[in-house]
């Protein structure tokens, strides 16, 4: 009778009871519930996907611009020396080139008259000869074999004259729009 008053055996009664109390409390099971409704994200263009023509404001043209062109981001952005694009396309059959661009007023006062020229993988297809400020379309049918499928396609452009910076030197062609390739 002595040990049932003890300290132990107190302390392992009291142990004994708040773990049966504990095991009873946990004795309920959690209801059914359904699956959510699933939906299909729209998370716009696949940015692996290779574009055939890009706006300077597309999110991606940071992907298609090689060279000469300024990072600044809008809806046209400064063509300098020899400015520089490059694709990847998928179809290669009765393509046409295209780029809109624009001769502003504060060069064309300076240059005059301003003639831009295309090149793709380093043959020339065609030129404008802008006579007045403002927006061009340049738009000349890509001869077949010019272009592979799957491959890097270079699109390069010139100038002439370009406008010229007095304070630093630096060169300007024109402001570009957009560039690529439609069928």
């Amino acid at each position: 009778m002595r040990l049932l008053y003890s300290h132990f055996v107190f302390r392992f009664i009291l142990l004994l009871v708040i773990g049966a109390m504990l095991t009873v409390s946990c004795g309920r099971h959690p209801g059914v519930y359904a699956v959510p409704a699933q939906l299909s994200l729209d998370l716009g263009h696949d940015p692996s996907g290779a574009l055939s023509f890009v706006t300077m404001d597309d999110p991606q043209v940071d992907e298609y611009l090689v060279n000469d062109i300024s990072p600044d981001r809008g809806f046209r952005r400064w063509a300098f020396i020899r400015p520089e694009l490059r694709f990847r396309l998928k179809e290669t059959r009765h393509l046409i080139f295209t780029a809109e661009f624009a001769i502003p007023e504060v060069t064309y006062k300076v240059t005059g008259p301003v003639t831009v020229s295309c090149a793709v993988n380093g043959r020339t297809l065609g030129s404008l000869r802008c006579a007045h400020a403002g927006d061009f379309r340049l738009e000349e049918p890509v001869p077949e074999g010019l272009v592979e499928a799957d491959k890097p396609t270079q699109v390069t452009f010139e100038a002439h004259p370009r406008w010229i910076s007095p304070e630093d030197g630096a060169q300007l062609s024109f402001l570009l729009r957009s560039a690529g390739f439609t069928q």
